[in-house]
């Protein structure tokens, strides 16, 4: 069955080329990689016209490729902030209104406060958002506490990631590399250039008017499924990213196996490039998985994101949200039943086959919705507690256990009971 989201506009060519950029506040520990989508190949790059990557090398790559096409490049932090601290801001004495986030990020030429750390909750303010979480119990909730989304946006409530504005203090914070670039990018905005910042500049469309350059924000928590997973669209796939080198190394080149042997590599010649590096560390593998991501989707013609998850104003967007559930529990790499078991290889204690294994489908009942559940049904609360999801099934309920209850009465023959 072709897929194509509720709400997702008529599909247009690609652009030429998707340039995938793993980001850390940390120079040396930059990535980035390039997938030609005509000529389905992947490659690392490095810098010309830098030592490291930075915005204005990675510039430079960007307006060479333009030359040959439209250039996508997806870069792994936040463009976008949440719903709660937006209000916030507007709530500030003397605020007017930004008509989005750009031109709210662009106001900030006197960057001196705006991206000073606050290493206390009092010094915390709209002005001045960054901030360290302090050692010890509760810590992290001294910030988070001063709006009602903790800073987090809906797709960040969903993957369970940390705020954006976290720098340091526990593990797995994405704010510094973010801060980093939005330090480099304000000028940017203010002068004359030729680049966009999707989803608040334009439609992902508008690159394939002309030889453009747009940015958009990428995940690799959700390039793992759209790379690896035996068909779209799909649960997340969770990759170990272990302190522990034997671990994580594992992990990676199972990936990377995987990968290699996928059908949809196989079945329309697609040229990775080299995996060593992606197999040896963790910012080369998110890079060029999320190319290969990117890439699976433009020859599946699988759109890069659903409608329900694109907020123009605010929150921004994430690409292969949509091809990839954001709200659907991650699943080990190796779990069992997951969606690419049948890629791995088959244990010496069973029969070997060559017979594709084919799971269990569940399609949700709800008319108009083309979701289907692979191998089981789990994932049906949430998939059905959303009212944009479903906005003609029973609209006026709102609350989300309500809804639940409405669904498991209604459609109890979906779970194979009865309605009584």
């Amino acid at each position: 069955m072709n897929w194509q989201p509720e709400g997702t506009p008529e599909r247009h060519q690609p652009p030429a080329f998707f340039v995938s950029a793993d980001w850390s506040k940390y120079e040396t520990k930059r990535s980035v990689y390039v997938a030609d989508l005509r000529e389905r190949r992947i490659r690392s790059r490095q810098p010309e016209s830098a030592r490291e990557w930075n915005l204005k090398s990675l510039l430079v790559l960007a307006r060479e490729l333009s030359a040959r096409g439209s250039v996508l490049v997806g870069i792994d932090l936040a463009l976008g902030v949440s719903r709660g601290f937006w209000g916030l801001m507007l709530d500030a004495p003397g605020q007017n209104r930004p008509a989005s986030f750009i031109h709210w990020l662009r106001g900030h030429t006197d960057s001196r406060r705006f991206f000073r750390t606050a290493t206390d909750p009092s010094d915390w303010g709209v002005d001045q958002p960054w901030f360290e979480v302090p050692s010890g119990s509760g810590g992290l909730g001294k910030f988070t506490k001063k709006v009602d989304d903790g800073f987090l946006r809906r797709v960040e409530r969903a993957t369970s990631a940390k705020p954006l504005f976290a720098v340091s203090g526990i593990p797995g914070t994405v704010g510094s590399g973010t801060r980093d670039f939005w330090r480099e990018l304000v000028p940017w905005l203010n002068g004359e250039r030729d680049f966009t910042i999707w989803p608040f500049e334009g439609q992902l469309d508008s690159l394939l008017a002309s030889r453009g350059i747009m940015f958009a924000e990428t995940y690799p928590g959700l390039a793992y499924a759209a790379a690896l997973a035996d068909r779209l669209p799909s649960h997340r796939i969770r990759v170990s990213k272990s302190d522990r080198k034997d671990v994580g190394q594992n992990e990676r080149e199972k990936a990377c196996e995987i990968l290699e042997r996928a059908a949809w590599v196989k079945a329309n010649d697609v040229d990775l490039g080299d995996l060593a590096s992606a197999r040896a560390g963790e910012d080369d593998f998110d890079a060029h998985l999320t190319a290969a991501a990117v890439l699976r989707c433009v020859i599946e013609n699988v759109p890069l994101v659903a409608a329900d998850w694109v907020d123009g104003e605010v929150e921004g967007s994430i690409l292969l949200a949509g091809p990839v559930d954001p709200t659907r529990k991650a699943r080990a790499l190796n779990a069992r039943n997951n969606v690419i078991d049948s890629q791995l290889p088959a244990s010496p204690a069973l029969p070997l086959t060559n017979r594709t294994i084919r799971r269990a489908e569940y399609p949700c009942p709800i008319p108009g919705c083309q979701w289907i559940f692979y191998g089981s049904r789990g994932g049906w609360d949430g998939h059905v507690e959303s009212l944009r999801k479903h906005p003609d099934w029973h609209r006026g309920v709102s609350d989300p256990g309500e809804r639940k209850r409405i669904f498991k009465q209604q459609y109890a023959a979906w779970f194979g009971r009865s309605s009584h």
